[in-house]
């Protein structure tokens, strides 16, 4: 008995508790968001059609993106994440899988404050402060995102550059072929780790994860998106959240007028509060006398940041989405790097103030950052506006049928998505009804992108119709069939 206390004990004390807790926080905090429906199509929705129909041998074909899910974010990571779908059939194991990326993460700290011969509470703090970073929090329960499963091996191979563990370079290479499999745009993050390594020593490798990224970047830009998404996925759609019109023709006139558009948005008021919002959660850094050492860790990670600055999108400036979450794995290291009393940039340069309780404020502030700035809130208001029709939706969904093709509103999407064709109402298409099998509206809340004239005018159109009829309605939530099905 006393044997298994002692291990239970030790367990306890060790990185593995950390684990555990965030994995079961994360998990819990995703599903339970997706059990109150409000997860969205938008991003869950699309990757879990796309990985169902890989699961069953079908074409990841997106119909509500219009076109194969390839021609998304050229996202390859999709194909095996299929294969384990077949075995683990459900939309709950996306939110377990993005946990447990996300989680995991604390074992290459666990390296690198052995390295840093951190103490027990200094490794504790910083542990702390990097899983209540709001971004870690919010990007969990933001629906699926690819490339947060490249988060782990991100953080693991720029510790292992760190400590001098480079011990297998084909390791190292699948490590980042892994990583840019994960979304298009990881090539930007590849690309600073080139750069970084190239300052750090490492010239032959660094050099050659720079061509290797640009090569990926080109490769799937101009080659494989438009093979698989057509003229519909070119990679110029993306160009409107940088202000840009897609059709434009780019002549050296256009060219001048773009940069002098990015100029400015980078100047602009939003890139101030973006920046205060990503560095005020570390805010202890700024104390030391060495933080921009601290900040030179940062390099890998400025590409991705200078596309986060010239765009125009409030969706690539905030601490919400996963467009800034590769900002975390660096300002982790930071954190223990600030902690440890093994280098220069240690407890010493802080405020004598600050040395001495340097840990508890750390987690005090951690803690109080996660609570203002996380979605944690959202959880007791914000999440329930769906509880007097939950009952009713999900007795609708039982009876949609798996082999019909859907119509719905969009925060039903994700749990009718494991289908062959599915769309939401949305209120700027003109859909032909005739396409569907079985329609399921919320009245009341028509949901994203559309509107209830939109959503009256479908529900008035198919009661009155020969050739729909209602099989069920309750709580504002009405399910049509086509009668002929």
């Amino acid at each position: 008995m006393r044997q298994n206390l002692e291990l239970i004990k030790n367990f306890l004390k060790k990185e593995h508790f950390f684990f555990f807790v965030s994995f079961l926080i994360l998990s819990f905090a995703s599903s339970l968001r997706h059990f109150w429906f409000h997860s969205s199509s938008w991003d869950l929705g699309i990757f879990d059609q796309a990985i169902y129909l890989i699961s069953q041998g079908q074409e990841p074909f997106s119909t509500l993106l219009g076109f194969h899910i390839l021609g998304d974010h050229g996202a390859l990571v999709l194909y095996p994440l299929g294969f384990l779908y077949k075995y683990f059939s459900s939309t709950y194991f996306l939110f377990f899988i993005q946990s447990f990326a996300l989680s995991v993460s604390i074992f290459p700290l666990y390296r690198l404050s052995k390295y840093l011969y951190l103490s027990k509470i200094a490794t504790s703090a910083s542990y702390i402060a990097f899983l209540l970073y709001p971004i870690v929090f919010n990007v969990n329960i933001f629906d699926f995102h690819p490339e947060v499963l490249a988060f782990p091996i991100v953080l693991d191979l720029f510790i292992s550059v760190k400590i001098n563990q480079i011990n297998s370079l084909w390791k190292f290479s699948l490590k980042v072929i892994f990583i840019l499999s994960c979304k298009i745009t990881n090539s930007f993050l590849v690309f600073g780790l080139g750069i970084w390594l190239i300052f750090k020593g490492f010239s032959k490798i660094g050099a050659s994860i720079i061509c290797v990224s640009i090569f990926w970047f080109i490769s799937v830009a101009f080659f494989l998106i438009p093979h698989f998404g057509g003229q519909n996925a070119s990679v110029l759609r993306q160009v409107s959240k940088f202000g840009m019109n897609p059709n434009l023709d780019f002549d050296l006139f256009t060219l001048i007028k773009i940069s002098n558009q990015l100029f400015l948005q980078i100047l602009s008021f939003s890139n101030l509060e973006y920046i205060f919002l990503l560095c005020l959660p570390v805010l202890y850094l700024f104390f030391s006398k060495s933080r921009f050492t601290f900040f030179s860790n940062l390099i890998p990670f400025l590409p991705l940041f200078l596309l986060n600055l010239v765009s125009n999108s409030y969706s690539m400036k905030n601490i919400v989405h996963q467009y800034s979450l590769f900002f975390v794995p660096f300002i982790a290291v930071s954190i223990q790097e600030s902690l440890s009393p093994r280098l220069i940039q240690g407890f010493v340069n802080y405020p004598k103030w600050f040395q001495i309780r340097a840990s508890y404020l750390i987690i005090f502030w951690s803690v109080l950052t996660f609570l203002i700035f996380s979605r944690f809130s959202f959880y007791l208001g914000p999440f329930h506006n769906h509880f007097t029709s939950s009952d009713a939706r999900r007795e609708a969904i039982s009876l949609v049928k798996d082999a019909s093709a859907v119509l719905t509103t969009n925060d039903l999407v994700p749990h009718l998505s494991r289908r062959k064709y599915i769309k939401f109402t949305d209120s700027e298409k003109e859909y032909n009804l005739e396409s569907f099998d079985e329609i399921l509206l919320d009245t009341d809340k028509p949901g994203w992108r559309s509107n209830h004239l939109y959503v009256d005018k479908i529900y008035d159109y198919l009661e009155s119709s020969n050739e729909w009829g209602k099989v069920y309605e309750k709580n504002f939530i009405a399910l049509f069939k086509k009668l002929n099905y």
